[in-house]
C-alpha cells in the first residue's frame, strides 16, 4: 500500500531472526504504568501499579493492539487484499482486525459463532443488535458469515474455509486465528515485556508479579516469550477466562515457544508461567469475584475494566499480592463497559 509505514522490528534486547519481523505502528506506545496505592490497600498489596493496555489507542483494541501490529505487517508484505479472522459475536480482536483492515485498505471478512440476533420481521422477539463490537467491525467495512454454531471452536473450521473460498474467488486472503494468537502475534507482547521491564526499573523496581487475562493466549505467551529474553524479571500469573487452567497452560507456552523461535530466544518451560482458573460460571458471564474486583477499581482508582475478562484477572491480585510489586496488565475491554453501563 502506498504510503503505508512497514517497518522492521529494531529493538534493542532482541536478536537473530528478530531483524526480520516486520511491523506496522498502531497502538500509542509506551501505555502508561500507573500506580494505585488505593487499590493496593484494598487487595492487601505492598505496591501495585496498572499496565494501562486499555489506552493503547487505536479502535478501543486494547492488547488487540499489539499482535495486530505484526499480524497487518505480514499481510502486507505477502501481497493480501483480505484480512480474514472469527471469533464470537463480542470479540473485541474482531473489530479491531476490521478496523486495522481499514487502515491498510485492504477488505476484512469475519467469521462469526452462531446465527445473528433475531429481528422484528422473524416473529421471534425484538432486535437485539450485534453488540458494539460487531456493529464497529461492519461499521469499519467488515463483511460478516455466521458458522450456524454457537460454540466459538466452531469458528476454528470456518476460518480455513472461508480463506479458500475467497482464493477460488480470485482473493487474496490473509488468515488469522481468533484473537489473533500466533507465534507472530505474541511478539507483540515479548516487546511489552521489555517495555514494562523499563518502566519498573523507573520506578526503583527491578522485579514484580504480573497478572493478566488469559483468553486466547497470545497476550500471556509474548510476556512470557519477553519475560525469557529479558532474563526472567517477571514472575507471571495468568487468569484462565476461555478455558481450564491446564489447557490454558499448555496453549501459552506452545504459543510462547513459537514466539521465541522467531526471536531467537531459549526455550520457555512450566516454570514460567502460572495459570488460576478464574472462569467463574463461564467464559463470557460474570463472576461474584470479578464484579467485586471491578467495583473496587472503580470506587478506588477510577479505573474501569469489563465484567467477563479484565474483572476475572483483577479478581486474583489479592491472591498473588504477598510479597513485592504487583502489576495488574489492564487489556481492555471498554466497548463492554460502554455496552453494561447502557444496558445491554
Amino acid at each position: 500500500m502506498t504510503g503505508f509505514d512497514v517497518t522492521g522490528l529494531g529493538v534493542a534486547g532482541f536478536s537473530g531472526a528478530a531483524a526480520g519481523v516486520a511491523r506496522v505502528r498502531l497502538a500509542a506506545l509506551p501505555t502508561p504504568l500507573v500506580p494505585a496505592p488505593r487499590l493496593a490497600e484494598v487487595v492487601g498489596a505492598g505496591a501495585l501499579y496498572v499496565k494501562r493496555d486499555d489506552l493503547t489507542g487505536f479502535a478501543f483494541a486494547g492488547n488487540k493492539a499489539r499482535p495486530l501490529e505484526f499480524l497487518l505487517a505480514a499481510a502486507l508484505e505477502e501481497g493480501a487484499d483480505t484480512l480474514v479472522t472469527g471469533g464470537a459475536p463480542g470479540s473485541n480482536f474482531c473489530a479491531a482486525a476490521a478496523a486495522a483492515a481499514a487502515r491498510a485498505g485492504l477488505r476484512c471478512e469475519l467469521v462469526i459463532a452462531g446465527n445473528p440476533a433475531p429481528g422484528p420481521a422473524s416473529g421471534l422477539g425484538p432486535a437485539l443488535g450485534p453488540g458494539p463490537a460487531l456493529a464497529l467491525a461492519r461499521s469499519w467495512g467488515a463483511a460478516v458469515r455466521w458458522t450456524g454454531v454457537a460454540e466459538r471452536d466452531s469458528v476454528d473450521a470456518g476460518l480455513p474455509a472461508a480463506a479458500a473460498e475467497l482464493a477460488a474467488a480470485g482473493r487474496r486472503p490473509y488468515l488469522m486465528p481468533r484473537g489473533g494468537a500466533s507465534g507472530l502475534g505474541a511478539v507483540g507482547y515479548a516487546l511489552a515485556a521489555l517495555e514494562l521491564r523499563e518502566q519498573l526499573a523507573a520506578h526503583g523496581a527491578d522485579s514484580a508479579r504480573v497478572v493478566v487475562a488469559a483468553g486466547s493466549g497470545g497476550t500471556l505467551a509474548g510476556l512470557v516469550a519477553g519475560n525469557v529474553l529479558a532474563g526472567r524479571p517477571l514472575t507471571l500469573v495468568g487468569a484462565a477466562v476461555s478455558r481450564p487452567a491446564d489447557e490454558t497452560t499448555r496453549r501459552v507456552l506452545a504459543l510462547a515457544r513459537e514466539c521465541l523461535r522467531m526471536l531467537g530466544g531459549s526455550e520457555a518451560g512450566p516454570e514460567d508461567v502460572t495459570v488460576a482458573d478464574a472462569r467463574g460460571p463461564g467464559h463470557g458471564l460474570a463472576s461474584p469475584e470479578g464484579t467485586a474486583a471491578a467495583e473496587q477499581a472503580m470506587r478506588t482508582e477510577g479505573l474501569m475494566v469489563d465484567p467477563v475478562y479484565t474483572a476475572k484477572a483483577l479478581a486474583l491480585v489479592g491472591r498473588y499480592a504477598a510479597g513485592g510489586d504487583v502489576v495488574f496488565w489492564h487489556t481492555g475491554g471498554q466497548l463492554d463497559v460502554v455496552a453494561l453501563g447502557a444496558g445491554r
